[in-house]
């Protein structure tokens, strides 16, 4: 190993605190340098990123100072708790997710040396452990702080007391710290679990796999949804909640206590020197270690066919006499791709996360809720446009350059992207909107015009996906944990055609439901600034243009995608 068990204290880096500070700061700023420097190098992904932050910031902002009066004199209460009472525990329980995530991410790609394992030859272990602490935090500030300034700004103008714009980013900071000093350790501790253990080394796809169809089997039934309620009241007691004195102290009619507040940022002092020595200690014990199949991989065998390979065959001859062989050989390779890699179609279950608490109430009542055949139209869209067509050029790998040199057309290698998720999600995702239309009090009326809508809804998505995910491609494959990586599409890609998705839905149901339209106008006029309203027939237009616009948009995606394509060029 490069490394010394000592982390390869030189003469010149072995100094006291202020060498270690300095150390740790540098990586840290490396660290997010080299982050920041991707995203800016890849213009249009920086360009929607900072269009999204800044919508959070604009939108945090605003909807703060429309908040601000109802909070502002301390009246305002949750589900029978005093403002105070009620920010402490959701605060607190808020904290504990930012914990885990932290978790999570030091078990994923966080959990490696930063800048490789010749780091520890120039630094202590110490050294580096502090730096990764410290570009979490940065990563955490990078995109919360704005928010929280923004958000402490319009509570500050709305409630009329400007202390508060300056609370609400100071509990952001200290909350995040002790996220951080807290979760990154404990993460870094599972991960070694995971990667140093042969069992679970050796069978952590399927570990991966069977925690996910856990926590997903605990939204269902509710678990999830009792547990975070059981912690509630135990949270809003615990130390955490105190991060809501901070964050309120600005609003002197909020019943804070300033000893809370000058409390939890002591015990955030306090814990910040324990998580870099137990950091360490943990960090220590894995960074100097092996993985535990390290070696262990059988010799390479030459690749034979195999039945499934076969099978995939024949049926590509027959797509072939439909399609034509050039688009058949697409989507068949499509396929064989994401049997040889299935832990990337996880992702095609997110939306499924939203639906939880849907299916919790159906597990514990028995009753499906009318609502609820819309949303399984949403998410079989959404789930047959994302498999294949949301990252089609960044699938192809390092196949890509025999791709592009091929004599393949734009059209028949969009085209096989395409049906390769339709030619599974249309009849599936139909049949399936059309039991769950059946088996809810739905209208018939309304369940058979949203079965014969479902093809055409998916193809639609389909299309307008595949010049999104053409246009903001990703190559490089995720890190999940050490040894497994899995391509997924980009993040810019997953928001821009979910945001289109909603924003279809929206229009849609506001063209068909005038009913709606009431509700949907006053809500709009309640955040439109300076007393501007809006009319239920007015809004009723609007959707009704914004519905035309955004129907044709997929096909000019489409168009966009075969173009693009046939014009690429590496480099």
């Amino acid at each position: 190993m490069a490394a010394s068990r000592r982390g390869g204290a030189t003469p010149g880096t072995a100094g006291g605190p202020r060498s270690s500070l300095a150390h740790a700061s540098t990586i840290a700023r490396t660290d997010l340098r080299r982050s920041v420097r991707k995203y800016v190098d890849r213009r249009l992904q920086f360009a929607a990123v900072a269009f999204v932050l800044v919508a959070l910031v604009a939108g945090g902002g605003y909807l703060a100072y429309r908040i601000g009066p109802i909070v502002g004199d301390g009246s305002g209460d949750f589900a029978g708790y005093t403002l105070v009472e009620g920010a402490r525990g959701l605060v607190a329980t808020f904290w504990l997710v930012g914990v885990v995530v932290y978790a999570v991410r030091a078990i994923g790609a966080r959990g490696s040396v930063p800048g490789g394992e010749g780091t520890l030859t120039v630094v202590p272990t110490r050294d580096a452990v502090g730096g990764v602490l410290l570009a979490e935090l940065g990563y955490l500030l990078l995109y919360l702080l704005p928010v929280g300034l923004a958000v402490g700004v319009g509570l500050g103008v709305g409630t009329g007391h400007p202390l508060v714009a300056l609370t609400v980013p100071l509990a952001v900071v200290v909350g995040g710290i002790a996220a951080v000093a807290v979760g990154y350790p404990l993460g870094l501790g599972l991960r070694h679990v995971l990667t140093r253990i042969p069992f679970v080394a050796r069978h952590k796809s399927w570990i991966v796999v069977a925690v996910f169809v856990l926590y997903f089997g605990a939204l269902s039934t509710g678990t999830v949804d009792a547990l975070m309620v059981a912690l509630f009241e135990p949270m809003r007691h615990s130390p955490p909640g105190w991060l809501a004195d901070v964050l309120l102290l600005g609003l002197p009619a909020a019943g804070t206590s300033t000893l809370f507040a000058a409390a939890v940022v002591a015990l955030v002092a306090a814990v910040v020197p324990v998580a870099v020595v137990g950091g360490t200690a943990v960090a220590r014990r894995h960074w100097f270690s092996d993985p535990a199949l390290a070696g262990s991989e059988p010799p390479a065998r030459e690749p034979t066919a195999t039945g499934a390979d076969r099978g995939t065959g024949r049926i590509e001859g027959a797509l072939a006499r439909v399609v034509g062989r050039p688009a058949a050989a697409v989507q068949v390779l499509a396929w064989r791709r994401a049997a040889r890699a299935p832990l990337k179609l996880l992702y095609v279950a997110y939306p499924l996360l939203f639906l939880a608490g849907a299916i919790a109430d159906i597990v514990q009542t028995g009753v499906i809720p009318a609502y609820l055949p819309y949303a399984t139209l949403l998410f079989v869209t959404w789930a047959a446009a994302v498999v294949f067509t949301l990252n089609p050029i960044g699938d192809q790998g390092a196949a890509l350059p025999v791709a592009l040199l091929s004599p393949l057309s734009g059209r028949a290698f969009v085209g096989g992207q395409v049906l390769a998720g339709l030619v599974v999600a249309v009849p599936v995702g139909t049949v399936l909107t059309a039991a769950v239309g059946l088996a809810s009090p739905l209208a018939l009326d309304r369940v058979m015009l949203l079965t014969v809508l479902a093809p055409v809804v998916m193809v639609l998505a389909s299309l307008l996906a595949v010049g999104v995910g053409t246009a903001f491609p990703r190559f490089e494959s995720v890190k999940i944990t050490r040894s497994m990586r899995a391509l997924v599409p980009s993040m810019v890609g997953f928001a821009l055609f979910t945001t289109y998705l909603f924003l279809t839905a929206g229009a849609a149901v506001l063209t068909v439901d005038a009913g709606l339209r009431p509700t949907a106008a006053a809500l709009v006029s309640w955040l439109l600034p300076g007393g501007l309203t809006v009319e239920p027939g007015t809004l009723g237009l609007v959707a009704t243009g914004a519905a035309i616009v955004l129907v044709l948009l997929p096909l000019a995606s489409y168009r966009y995608a075969v173009r693009r394509f046939d014009a690429y060029t590496l480099g």
